[in-house]
């Protein structure tokens, strides 16, 4: 674990000064001042991290990265859609009652949120051939998810500042990466049981927009002093079940007893 966590940390670094390097002419050209840069870093570096770990913890049958790349991108091109929907959704949401108000706000994100980021794996990536285990499901979900956060970290941070690019490095991006394991670990046990198939495919959908719509609830209430520790708590417990989803789909691999025997 302690070389995965090494390998994937110096991945995350080198992709990220990569990405720096690649938008440095914007600052030569007095589109970019030196902050922003430090910016796009600090927007970037965390999920390139998270997919670093996800992908080096498949060590049985890892997932070719131009599929990974095409998640990814996907899950970058969503938040586009998002925001045309979100902005379409919200505008018929006006309840008198303000926590009324805004848990209706936190449900309509959520589910166009995590609908979005399922259509990419359930039409794109759950029929592929690579999806041969119960781990993909988590690694496609993981990084269409990124994808998604990444994008929509680049977009608010270039908006603020560094204060904010810190602390989404610590909440947003975690909660799309808790999110996305839940769905994905879902979707392994639907790809690999056919029994439970569509029960299964049914609950990559709910799950993860229960806890989305739970932590973006806590979040929104900013009036009510001390609530955000309900989204805190919320994504505290998202953690620990993706943690174990992670550790059950990795146990479960078809492969693991062939690659034990070489």
């Amino acid at each position: 674990m302690n070389r995965i966590f090494k390998t994937s940390l110096m991945t995350g670094i080198i992709v990220t000064a990569l990405y720096v390097v690649l938008f440095y002419p914007l600052v030569l050209i007095n589109i970019f001042e030196l902050k922003d840069l430090m910016l796009v870093a600090l927007s970037i570096c965390p999920g390139i991290f998270i997919m670093a770990v996800i992908y080096n913890l498949d060590e049985y049958d890892k997932e070719p990265l131009w599929l990974l790349a095409i998640a990814f991108i996907f899950g970058a091109i969503n938040l586009h859609l998002d925001v045309d929907l979100l902005e379409y959704f919200l505008q018929f949401i006006n309840i008198e009652n303000d926590f009324l108000n805004i848990g209706g706000e936190a449900l309509t994100v959520s589910i166009t949120e995590e609908v979005l980021k399922f259509l990419v794996v359930i039409l794109i990536l759950y029929p592929n051939k690579n999806f041969d285990e119960p781990y993909d499901g988590i690694v496609y979900s993981v990084f269409v998810g990124m994808g998604f956060a990444t994008a929509e970290n680049l977009t608010f941070v270039l908006q603020g500042n560094a204060s904010l690019a810190v602390l989404r490095m610590f909440s947003a991006v975690p909660a799309h990466f808790v999110f996305a394991v839940i769905m994905g670990y879902y979707l392994g046990k639907a790809k690999t049981n056919e029994k439970f198939k569509f029960f299964n495919i049914l609950l990559s959908l709910i799950v993860p927009i229960l806890f989305h719509a739970f932590y973006d609830y806590f979040l929104f209430l900013d009036f009510v002093p001390g609530i955000w520790i309900g989204g805190l708590v919320t994504l505290l417990i998202a953690f620990f079940v993706a943690k174990n989803s992670i550790i059950e789909h990795m146990n479960a691999s078809p492969f693991k007893k062939d690659k034990e025997k070489i």
